[in-house]
């Protein structure tokens, strides 16, 4: 009788307990401090099965389950009743000192008030009553912030609404029990977390030469919560090129380079050549890049309000080869001008090879399948190298 005991950290009479079970069938029921109360079930009800004299709750399970909230001697939920049950897995995570929290939405309240608990392997639950029909979005916080800093970010992913803060939402308004079983910041269901991404150093540079006078110079951008003073950026050697490194995980991020928490920024204009090395999204263009692989990397130095550096031009040519059209769409053609056979390579602005050929006289390079952007051509021949950069649109 004091087997097993439920609790209830909410105060709100729903009392819960997970246990580790053998895949199987089981007889229970509900009771109170140590058999002095127990339910009376009647026999041949949905829920229960009848041995002899006896007559408990049945259930049957092939794996975790989440069994539907019932009311005292009930094989029902209680009238005009839904039992919202959140389970989520904090693999990888680091959980706050403060706990775990459910929140957002209109029905889930404000980060602090839904504290989840600890139910074994990582994995942090919830169940809270709420009227038939109702509907919330909601998302899940790594502590207790009321900035909601610490909340998951879904951006991008299917189960977060961009409308809607990037929030989850429980589907459509409710005449049953809602059980998720999850991952922190995914959208698995099954309460699987897949192994993170291993974050890379990028190192970040700006010469800053060309631009207005400043005190500090930053970097701004997705990486920091465009931040105009989280991320300052040095010049260790005096040469007017500022640079920060930062461990990052890949995947996409805008940024700009900034000055004096915002009193300085970069302006870019879509319709120019400025679009090769940016992503203009409703009114606002910034610096983009799609970060991948796992070596660290180095970006190419950028002039202020530049694709590239301030002493490069976009219709730039040498001496030693030709590189046309530039801007290119499908096919870049390259002219060796030094009658010696070279190597060519293209190159992209995070320093990854897309492409390689060997080069006589002249190449033809298929590039329709790069993404859009800005591209390093370098070609060497064993005496000199020459380098070009091009756009790709």
């Amino acid at each position: 009788g004091t087997c097993n005991p439920m609790t209830d950290p909410e105060g709100d009479s729903i009392w819960t307990v997970t246990l580790p079970l053998t895949a199987d069938s089981i007889e229970y029921k509900f009771t109170l401090d140590g058999w002095t109360g127990q339910e009376s079930l009647t026999s041949g009800t949905a829920c229960t099965k009848t041995t002899g004299a006896f007559t408990n709750r049945f259930a049957a399970f092939t794996g975790d389950t989440i069994l539907p909230g019932v009311a005292w001697e009930s094989c029902a939920a209680k009238a005009g009743q839904v039992y919202v049950t959140m389970q989520v897995n904090m693999e990888y995570q680091t959980v706050d000192s403060t706990g775990v929290f459910l929140g957002g939405g209109s029905g889930f309240g404000t980060p602090g008030q839904n504290m989840m608990y600890p139910i074994g392997d990582s994995v942090y639950s919830i169940t809270l009553p709420r009227d038939t029909g109702f509907f919330s979005f909601f998302t899940f916080m790594n502590g207790n912030c009321p900035s909601w800093g610490c909340k998951e970010n879904l951006a991008g992913k299917p189960c977060g609404d961009p409308a809607n803060f990037n929030d989850r939402s429980v589907g459509s308004a409710l005449y049953g029990d809602f059980h998720l079983v999850t991952c922190f910041g995914e959208c698995t269901v099954d309460g699987s977390c897949p192994v993170p991404p291993t974050p890379v150093n990028v190192t970040f540079r700006s010469d800053r030469t060309n631009s207005p006078a400043f005190t500090d110079a930053y970097l701004s951008g997705t990486m920091n919560g465009w931040s105009g003073d989280a991320t300052a950026m040095t010049d260790a050697d005096g040469d007017g090129v500022y640079e920060v490194t930062l461990s990052l995980m890949p995947g996409a991020y805008e940024w700009k380079f900034t000055a004096d928490n915002w009193a300085i920024q970069e302006n870019f204009d879509p319709a120019t050549s400025d679009s090769v090395c940016t992503i203009t999204q409703g009114a606002f263009t910034n610096r983009y890049m799609m970060l991948g692989g796992t070596a660290d990397t180095t970006l190419e130095i950028h002039g202020w309000e530049m694709c590239g550096n301030a002493g490069i031009g976009i219709e730039e040519a040498t001496a030693d080869f030709v590189v046309k059209p530039n801007p290119a769409s499908d096919v870049l053609f390259i002219e060796n001008t030094t009658g010696i056979p070279s190597n060519v390579a293209v190159y992209s602005v995070t320093g990854a090879k897309v492409l390689e050929q060997r080069l006589e006289t002249e190449a033809r390079l298929d590039v329709a399948s790069l993404p859009r952007g800005m591209y390093i051509v370098r070609v060497q021949n064993g005496l000199s190298e020459s380098v070009v950069r091009i756009a790709l649109k």
